[in-house]
């Protein structure tokens, strides 16, 4: 197991040196997974072509690892970072949902990221009712990140909740004080929340 890992990561700093995509890399993963029965070298490979940004090759690299080991919630993740970015948002729901549930019975902390990934996927179908359920539950890890925050308050301000937004774009700031979106975004719900009270006068 541990040469197997070695020689994935081994593998993958090839890659990145070599900086050209092709079909033999894909080849020899799936020789490489076949002898060595490991998912992970293939799993390893597709996230460095998330890092390019090559998203339909690392999407195969995603479905090989699938295939040799069906049981690891992190292949389901990477599925979905993958269909989100390719803007395929119902099928990321989906490659999300199945990682929740291929976790343990209860979600820990590990699993926050795919808990705010699933948040921003609902938020972009504009289900922000779920979404916000998501943020919500990200939020109730020791971790408490920056973007489970910014993505609630984003999702408040779409619903012209700018109270709810602006608590949260605060908290957002408090832990990265310089984030430009969330400056940003503060000061549009700032403005916009005067705006509709003076409205309302």
């Amino acid at each position: 197991m541990a040469h197997s890992l070695l020689l994935g990561l081994v593998l993958v700093l090839l890659m990145l040196l070599k900086r050209r995509v092709t079909r033999q890399w894909l080849h020899l993963g799936q020789q490489l997974d076949y002898f060595l029965g490991c998912h992970l070298p293939t799993l390893y490979m597709g996230m460095q072509y998330v890092r390019m940004h090559n998203f339909k090759l690392a999407e195969q690299f995603f479905m090989q690892a699938k295939s040799i080991c069906p049981s690891d919630p992190l292949i389901y993740n990477e599925l979905g970072v993958v269909a989100y970015n390719m803007k395929e948002y119902q099928n990321a729901v989906q490659w999300f949902e199945l990682t929740l549930t291929h976790t343990s019975s209860s979600p820990n902390e590990m699993w926050e990221p795919t808990m705010v990934n699933l948040g921003h996927t609902l938020r972009k179908l504009k289900q922000y009712k779920k979404a916000i359920s998501y943020y919500e539950k990200a939020l109730t890890f020791p971790t408490k990140t920056l973007s489970a925050f910014s993505g609630l308050a984003y999702t408040y301000q779409l619903m012209d909740d700018f109270e709810a937004a602006i608590t949260y774009y605060h908290k957002a700031l408090w832990l990265k004080p310089d984030d430009q979106f969330c400056t940003d975004m503060l000061t549009l719900a700032l403005e916009t929340s005067c705006q509709s009270t003076a409205r309302r006068k």
